[in-house]
């Protein structure tokens, strides 16, 4: 099992949809997949998947990682779901473990302060992963964080066997650059070794290269455009500053995704649309099967 990890420094950058799309690309390469929702202060990987039908029962990941229950507990199959509301036969298996959003939920684990709890819930999720692998079969582990330099986010990027750090255009000013580079200086500390790529989000309003911007400054597309602004630079300096030879993806911005009434999986209901094509790329990118 590899673990995938998405990381930001803020909120609304968009990785909570790159990364439920990226998991039901791989179901639908028939890969089982596990969705970990560990931004336990403001859930909402949940909402991709239509109703899930949780029994008074069903635990959290809340619950899990204080030790309150197990991984049976909160282990939940979505791709019957998915299969119900006609979005296609998926050959993959998705699962997922949810945040809750109840205040009294989201305070248990807020409530972890001393050094040695906060080590017993890492030892939680290292034993969350191995049953997903061993018991469940579990091909990818895809892993949603909260945004921000938690421990916690830090602790689950270097235990990844991919991190992916997304942000959007608006973050992309003097301001955005500076504060990007502290952050993953921050969260890299000490783990340089580690395998990262930066993804641009809702970038609009100029051509999207082929290319990896830290190989060329001929930034182009297929068919020849070179239009990037100057700040192509930018983000060739950031990678330089960090001491990175990862690629940077650029996403534009798609309307019909970003305004809709509900967030939906774009990869599965329209597998044509030029957001699903960004993500097979992603996927490609991340060097994935």
């Amino acid at each position: 099992m590899k673990q995938i990890t998405f990381v930001s420094y803020r909120g609304g950058t968009g990785k909570t949809t790159l990364a439920a799309n990226l998991s039901a690309l791989l179901a639908k390469n028939g890969k089982n997949v596990c969705m970990l929702d560990m931004d336990v202060y403001a859930p909402s990987l949940h909402t991709y998947f239509g109703e899930i039908n949780h029994d008074k029962d069903r635990k959290t990941i809340n619950d899990f990682l204080i030790g309150k229950c197990k991984v049976n507990d909160l282990l939940v199959e979505i791709t019957p779901i998915l299969q119900l509301s006609e979005k296609g036969y998926l050959p993959g298996k998705i699962f997922g473990c949810f945040a809750s959003s109840k205040r009294e939920d989201i305070l248990k684990v807020e409530a972890v302060k001393e050094d040695k709890n906060r080590m017993n819930i890492l030892k939680n999720f290292i034993n969350l992963r191995k049953d997903l692998d061993e018991k469940y079969n579990i091909d990818y582990l895809i892993v949603d964080t909260a945004p921000g330099i938690i421990s916690i986010t830090r602790a689950l990027f270097r235990i990844s066997d991919v991190a992916i750090f997304v942000i959007r255009t608006g973050e992309v000013d003097n301001t955005g650059l500076e504060s990007l580079t502290n952050y993953i200086l921050a969260v890299n500390e000490g783990h340089k070794n580690n395998v990262y790529y930066l993804v641009v989000n809702m970038f609009s309003g100029y051509c999207v290269p082929d290319r990896q911007l830290t190989n060329s400054r001929d930034i182009c597309t297929s068919k020849g455009d070179c239009t990037l602004p100057p700040m192509r630079d930018d983000f060739i300096r950031i990678l330089s500053m960090i001491e990175s030879n990862n690629a940077m993806k650029l996403v534009p911005c798609y309307c019909d995704i970003q305004f809709a009434r509900r967030e939906f999986l774009t990869v599965l209901e329209y597998p044509d649309h030029p957001f699903s094509q960004k993500i097979n790329e992603l996927k490609a990118l991340i060097n994935i099967q």
